[in-house]
């Protein structure tokens, strides 16, 4: 595992005794790969890495963090947290909550799954898929123009394959509304 991940469930879990008990070291065993986890997931999506680190530690903890916690847990900068923290809330995966002895802003997990399919589909995964059908029309009308006969075949493919697609594209856009 890497050891980065290493060093910050470490600091996430381990008490001042210079010997872990078992129990910890499953803990961070575990809470490492549930990190690496979150990156995966936020690489997949198109976010830094940074981004599935925050949604890791914030999935892990029981009670709500606060931007510090996230600094200071994971070693980033206070304006890469916020970053992070501010990605995390405008596709709905993670919202703020009030503590009572404290004036900084804490956040925790978004637990309504309709809310985040629904967020994360308007923000992220529907613009991409209508920018990426835009650049394919311009591509498709610029080798129609004035490509090689195996591009505008390649170009009818892709055609079909839209219209194969074209349920499963409607099916999402109904998520999101």
């Amino acid at each position: 595992m890497d050891i980065y991940y290493k060093n910050i469930c470490n600091s996430c879990i381990m008490s001042a005794s210079a010997t872990p008990s078992a129990q910890s070291i499953a803990a961070t065993e575990q809470e490492q790969a549930i990190l690496s986890f979150w990156v995966q997931v936020s690489d997949l999506l198109g976010y830094p890495r940074s981004v599935g680190q925050i949604f890791g530690l914030i999935f892990l903890s029981e009670p709500p963090l606060s931007a510090d916690d996230l600094v200071q847990r994971l070693g980033i900068s206070r304006s890469g947290a916020g970053q992070g923290l501010k990605a995390l809330q405008d596709i709905g995966a993670i919202k703020t909550a009030h503590q009572l002895a404290s004036r900084k802003e804490h956040f925790q997990l978004q637990t309504d799954l309709g809310v985040l399919v629904k967020l994360l589909l308007n923000a992220r995964i529907l613009p991409k898929l209508e920018e990426l059908a835009q650049q394919r029309k311009a591509l498709d009308l610029a080798v129609r123009a004035d490509g090689p006969a195996h591009l505008v075949q390649r170009f009818d493919q892709l055609e079909r394959w839209k219209g194969k697609t074209g349920p499963l594209v409607e099916l999402l856009k109904s998520f999101s509304r």
